[in-house]
């Protein structure tokens, strides 16, 4: 018989997309857009909780201050809690303000020096950072990592051909994401940045280095160790002395900082709008831990306008060099990704159609997210942070503030969108031809089927719940969803077939952003062997719990992080099925959906199966024991360091358990449903009312021991 875990697990898999995690993904460190913007925001997303504000947005777009803008984000469906902004011209703050609350609980006021966490844009301050050391004539841009970093090895022969600039322009061939325990609470711990050369020694490239752009944190992280290598100081103590100091950015810190964190802004899981979280903690500062404000990115952007002599002239247009257009890439008029050093995009859309040269980057963790812009030959920008929402939406609240400021200064008289080459579908029946694409589909984390009828209609199917589906109807060499605002094409490539998708998001009061985006890559028919099939079919519908992530990791915040297998037709996932252990990356894609790839193996310790899947391990379910329910027990962590996971019987529903626990360590609960009930780190309670047919896992160092009673 199934112990409850295992059962709780099976169903809660059966409804998610697999072999995805079953709640808690590893939060994404992600730029201006992913491809979750490939699902546009609806034309009216915005519903009027601030009549006044939103009749006026209705009105005209081009008529809002700055405070309404802002305010615009505070509707209950973004998720948004604070909001604070800034706009920079000449050197001087023309625009600088706040909407929200700091706390949803504390009687404090929001202001201008409250710090948020920018994510990715922190990836600016690693671009700058290198850019300084090759002012200094310490680095070469164009020079192999091995030189600075001759320690960096990996199974793959192709890594000695990485270059400095391949880690800034995402195009290193790198898997993606190797940062477990980078997204902490209150945790300033290193280890993400500690382990991640010993981590890459034992990957492979998924690309030939220079191939294409596909965005990646880890050549951020390695061009971290790589700063730090070279300049005999930490991360932290370079940028300050080199670029916060002498910009006067008194309000950047990063986590090895000493500063009060109650000025950092309150933050709450996306779970539970109304539980506060403990402070947002990314080990991998130069990919994603600084913490600024709007103000201070704004006077950091003073090393792209030439208004600071930081950076020499060289050094800061070599940042702005459509770098994209290096490798493989599409073909498209108007875009808000387009890779320079650093940078998300340096020719923006909608600037790029006033012939305004803008640069942008975005950064998201799951709690904290930013947007940062920049017209360097008009020494203009604006930044934008929240808590809760997304970077889009920050990005959208940026555009809309520049575009007036240009308008004001009478360089642009009239407001140009794309948005009317956006209409409506209009289906025709289906070019034969096509058919050829039917098949299976997949980016870095999915595996869908597409189908093609007669009629001109396109479905996307989630290869694991068929019933999941998005539909698209022909329109004469594209396929449009209903309203028209994304629209699919095929496009033939290097040897691969890829769906493209090019989308309109827009909220009423700000400007529209245009997306074009390679989607997904077909994937080639993989027929396995008996053997393999067989070792597979053994883990259908399984699932692996994580016995590595660290009881701080914000992993834990809204349920178990899991991984649920379950193949179709020779892949799991995207991977294709190469043995009865291993489960080996295909996809190539550019941009954003081939971000992420991580292959999956399968090993036996004593005598447990378990899964390796990027840089954590996942122990199968069904090896999970039941917890003693008896008043009083104690358990330890064993040498392995890994986390202890137990069963709660549906016996001890609604009894009350207390921990004692070891210094730096700590337990998360789960319901039987799969959601975290009590995460020690966050609730700070070592006294639970345990559910039954629940789970718990224990956190911590080689012989920590835990006491437990129960009553």
């Amino acid at each position: 018989m199934k112990k409850p875990l295992s059962r709780l697990l099976a169903g809660a898999l059966a409804a998610a997309l697999l072999p995805v995690s079953a709640f808690a993904a590893e939060p994404p460190l992600t730029g201006a857009l992913t491809p979750a913007a490939l699902s546009p925001l609806p034309d009216s997303s915005i519903t009027s909780t601030a009549p006044d504000v939103y009749a006026r947005a209705a009105q005209s777009e081009a008529t809002l201050s700055a405070a309404d803008r802002a305010h615009i984000l505070l509707d209950p469906s973004t998720g948004v809690s604070s909001v604070q902004y800034a706009m920079m011209d000449g050197g001087e703050l023309v625009e600088s303000g706040t909407a929200g609350v700091y706390s949803k609980t504390e009687n404090r006021a929001l202001t201008n020096e409250n710090l948020y966490g920018i994510g990715s844009t922190s990836k600016m301050f690693t671009t700058a950072a290198m850019l300084r050391l090759a002012d200094q004539g310490k680095v070469e841009l164009d020079a192999p990592v091995t030189r600075y970093l001759p320690d960096f090895k990996m199974a793959d022969e192709r890594y000695k051909q990485i270059t400095v600039r391949m880690l800034l322009n995402h195009s290193s061939g790198l898997m993606g994401s190797t940062y477990g325990n980078g997204f902490l609470f209150g945790d300033a711990d290193t280890q993400a940045h500690d382990t991640l050369l010993g981590d890459l020694a034992s990957q492979t490239l998924k690309a030939d280095p220079g191939a294409f752009s596909v965005y990646c944190n880890d050549g951020f992280t390695l061009a971290e160790l790589l700063i730090e290598r070279v300049s005999g100081q930490s991360f932290t103590s370079f940028i300050h002395r080199e670029l916060t100091e002498p910009l006067g950015m008194a309000h950047t810190k990063t986590p090895q900082d000493e500063f009060d964190r109650g000025d950092i802004v309150r933050t709450y899981n996306p779970s539970d709008p109304m539980q506060q979280t403990p402070v947002d903690s990314i080990g991998v500062i130069g990919t994603g831990g600084v913490y600024s404000t709007a103000e201070d990115l704004c006077r950091f952007a003073q090393l792209f306008t030439g208004e600071s002599a930081v950076l020499s002239d060289s050094a800061r247009e070599a940042s702005m060099r459509p770098e994209y257009k290096n490798g493989q890439w599409l073909d498209a008029e108007n875009n808000v990704i387009g890779y320079g050093l650093g940078w998300d995009c340096v020719d923006l859309y909608p600037f790029n159609q006033y012939g305004v040269r803008a640069l942008v980057k975005g950064g998201d963790t799951l709690l904290m997210h930013n947007a940062l812009i920049v017209l360097p030959d008009y020494n203009l920008s604006a930044a934008v942070s929240s808590a809760g929402g997304s970077s889009l939406y920050n990005q959208m609240l940026a555009v809309s503030l520049l575009l007036d400021r240009l308008e004001e200064k009478g360089v642009i008289t009239e407001r140009k969108s794309a948005a009317a080459t956006f209409t409506p579908a209009k289906q025709v029946k289906l070019d034969g031809n096509l058919k050829r694409y039917e098949g299976l589909y997949g980016d870095s984390t999915s595996l869908n089927r597409l189908t093609l009828d007669d009629a001109g209609t396109l479905s996307l199917a989630n290869a694991y719940a068929p019933g999941q589906q998005s539909v698209f109807l022909y329109c004469g060499g594209v396929f449009k969803s209903e309203s028209g605002s994304t629209e699919l094409r095929f496009l033939e490539q290097n040897g691969h077939t890829y769906v493209t998708a090019r989308s309109l998001s827009a909220i009423g009061g700000l400007c529209d952003l245009v997306t074009e985006s390679y989607y997904l890559q077909k994937l080639p028919d993989n027929p396995v062997s008996d053997e393999t099939r067989t070792a597979w079919d053994a883990r259908e519908q399984k699932a692996y719990v994580s016995v590595t992530d660290k009881h701080t990791s914000q992993s834990f915040m809204s349920g178990m992080p899991a991984l649920g297998i379950g193949t179709v037709d020779g892949y799991l996932s995207s991977n294709a099925l190469t043995d009865g252990t291993r489960a080996d990356v295909v996809v190539q894609i550019p941009i954003s959906g081939g971000r992420d790839t991580t292959p999956f193996w399968v090993e036996t310790i004593d005598g447990v199966e378990y899964m390796h899947y990027t840089d954590g391990l996942y122990q199968d379910a069904a090896s999970v024991p039941n917890i003693h329910t008896g008043p009083r027990s104690h358990l330890t962590i064993q040498p392995s360091g890994y986390n202890r996971w137990y069963n709660l019987p549906a016996s001890l529903d609604g009894k009350t358990m207390n921990v004692r626990l070891p210094a730096g360590a700590g337990f998360v609960v789960f319901g039987a449903d799969g959601r975290t009930v009590n995460q020690s780190a966050v609730t700070g309670d070592t006294q639970v009312t345990l559910p039954g047919d629940g789970a718990i896992v224990f956190c911590g160092r080689s012989g920590d021991r835990f006491d437990l009673t129960i009553s």
